[in-house]
């Protein structure tokens, strides 16, 4: 059986209870997990950094939650990300056989293991998506699966947000999803399942709830999605303050209200959302005048290596360069590094503005400032690798 350590037994009555009052979380569908017998796996959508804690603080039964491997060898963490929380580490964006066998012991052995197959935060509450090979984890492990939408989160704190919105939730467990129903079904339907079921969209939940998501900032932070001015094609010239999204060069005035709609102020552009922005700015950046834009580099903050176990300190002061085929690294002693996408064979984001990626099999991190935006240089690898293939973006 899935027994909850001693640390998870104390926290829940008391850290876990508060976080599910501050957040406003109303719990839909629990009895699916209490009236399931261990072992099964659970998956959810990704939106919010206090995801794993809020289901586990809702939950019935001890989660052992699949983890980014960076939080396991930052000192002080490894110890209870292991024995307190049971927590099992996985690579970011590299098959990872260790994390495989991990699951499969904790399965085997009656535990109850929590994934979110997106790997990573929605940026603007679109889908994210995942790999099939999701789906061939499911056919091999053959163990229930409880699935959970995670429904307003993102309006709660978006991952670019600056502070958190007044707000309410829903975290709504999903009937299970037994062995039996997906054992005959070929890989690609079972993914297919998986999608309809996991890829929430907080735009199209929104339209139909209306729910109000309060914060006076509410627009603070977006620059670390939006780079580029749809009115002027200037890039990093987009800021925030309040709820006002500003262009330095054109005057380009946008609103975002409680519902995270956009209404233009000052300007000819109007977008819905920030996720209708988002898409935009990826799709102009492919075109031919979007190769041609001039990107000034960015001041980093933390530039990182690492062994098996350990984080290794390069350099505090940097500045990284956007470039079409690679990032340019620039360290205040002169030394120049350059990341060719070609040689780079997985990227993620991970907390804090931070870029990780194995170049020619070296483990990187690379964190921002606090408004930089780093998501464009995992688009940008994105589209690489897709170009790599032969395939249409």
């Amino acid at each position: 059986m899935s027994k909850k350590p001693l640390f998870i037994r104390l926290a829940q009555p008391t850290y876990g209870a508060w976080l599910l009052k501050n957040h406003h979380i109303q719990v839909i569908g629990m009895k699916y997990v209490s009236e399931l017998k261990p072992p099964f796996l659970v998956m959810a959508n990704h939106a919010h950094t206090f995801d794993p804690f809020l289901i586990s603080a809702a939950s019935p039964v001890h989660i052992r939650w699949v983890a980014g491997a960076y939080l396991f060898k930052m000192r002080g963490l490894r110890t209870m990300m292991e024995r307190w929380i049971g927590a099992i580490s996985k690579q970011q964006g590299r098959s990872d056989l260790y994390t495989i066998r991990t699951i499969s012991d904790s399965l085997k052995k009656g535990e109850v293991v929590g994934v979110f197959p997106e790997g990573t935060r929605s940026w603007d509450g679109e889908p994210v998506g995942f790999d099939i090979a999701i789906a061939k984890m499911i056919k091999i492990f053959k163990v229930p699966i409880v699935l959970i939408n995670l429904e307003g989160f993102y309006g709660l704190k978006p991952r670019w947000a600056d502070k958190a919105r007044k707000g309410k939730a829903i975290l709504h467990v999903l009937p299970p999803v037994y062995p039996e129903e997906f054992a005959h079904l070929p890989t690609e339907q079972i993914y297919q399942l998986l999608q309809k079921k996991l890829e929430y969209s907080y735009r199209d939940w929104q339209n139909t709830n209306h729910l109000h998501y309060q914060s006076p900032f509410a627009a603070e932070g977006v620059e670390q999605v939006l780079y580029l001015c749809p009115d002027c094609h200037h890039v990093h010239t987009i800021s925030s303050k309040g709820k006002r999204i500003i262009c330095s060069n054109c005057k380009l005035t946008m609103e975002l209200d409680d519902f995270d709609k956009l209404h233009t102020i000052k300007g000819n552009t109007n977008f819905e959302d920030v996720a209708a922005w988002h898409s935009w700015q990826k799709q102009y950046s492919l075109s031919e005048e979007g190769k041609k834009l001039v990107y000034p580099p960015e001041r980093g903050v933390l530039f990182q290596t690492a062994d098996e176990r350990h984080l290794i300190l390069i350099s505090k002061t940097f500045t990284l360069g956007f470039e079409q085929g690679g990032m340019r690294l620039k360290e205040a002693n002169g030394k120049e590094h350059y990341f060719a996408y070609a040689d780079i064979s997985s990227m993620v984001i991970n907390a804090k503005n931070t870029l990780e990626f194995y170049h020619n099999q070296t483990l990187y991190r690379v964190r921002l400032h606090k408004r930089g935006c780093i998501l464009k240089y995992l688009e940008a690898y994105k589209n690489h690798k897709v170009i790599e293939k032969g395939e249409s973006v």
